[in-house]
């Protein structure tokens, strides 16, 4: 009698404790599901994240094709670099219209860009990834050694300080950190070869997609 009457606790026992180990086990489960999906895609995540803002294929090139060489590369001076100007003195823009979407051609002809990024999330660790290929054949190009420049207007920059490019395959490129710290239309132009002097056939070149941002 003695046996039989502790036996049946017992086994309560053992179950109830299977239970609540196997809840447990499913609850520490969940929890690592989303602590590792909460880090995924190198920049974060957000419930709204931006879009390249949608519109007409660029073709502002045409059939222009412009060949860049590497023998017009004329250093350039940072910061000591004069804007063009026209006969009254105002500053004239060498950028051309910003393009829609996620390719198109650079401002001079020279090369042919497409690019992704990591969730476009609002005041986050955001990473572009560009492919550069010259426009006159097709090729790869290395070494573009390419920098974010990143505005909402006139007066609000994006944040590109802790910006660096890395080069992996040969002409693709990954960009970043860089943060976009507001709602709103932003223009995302790439520079490439900035060492060198902006001229026709230098190999310096810029080219600008605008992105939306909840």
């Amino acid at each position: 009698m003695h046996t039989t009457s502790l036996s049946k606790p017992l086994c309560w026992v053992s179950a109830f404790t299977l239970v609540l180990a196997a809840a447990c086990s499913d609850d520490t489960s969940k929890a690592t599901d989303a602590g590792g999906s909460a880090g995924s895609g190198g920049g974060g995540m957000c419930s709204m994240p931006g879009v390249a803002t949608a519109g007409p294929k660029d073709s502002h090139c045409g059939s222009n094709v412009v060949v860049a060489s590497q023998a017009d590369c004329h250093p350039a001076d940072a910061g000591l670099i004069e804007p063009p100007s026209d006969d009254a003195g105002a500053a004239v823009s060498d950028f051309g219209d910003t393009m829609y979407g996620t390719e198109g051609d650079d401002d001079d002809c020279k090369y042919h860009l497409a690019w992704t990024s990591t969730a476009l999330c609002s005041d986050q660790d955001i990473y572009f990834t560009v492919k550069l290929t010259n426009k006159s054949d097709g090729s790869v190009v290395k070494g573009a050694k390419p920098e974010p420049d990143i505005t909402l207007t006139d007066t609000h920059p994006g944040i590109t300080d802790k910006s660096k490019a890395v080069e992996g395959p040969d002409g693709t490129y990954k960009i970043g950190p860089v943060k976009l710290d507001a709602s709103g239309k932003w223009t995302v132009r790439f520079h490439f070869f900035g060492d060198c002097t902006d001229s026709e056939t230098s190999p310096h070149g810029h080219a600008a997609f605008f992105v939306t941002v909840p």
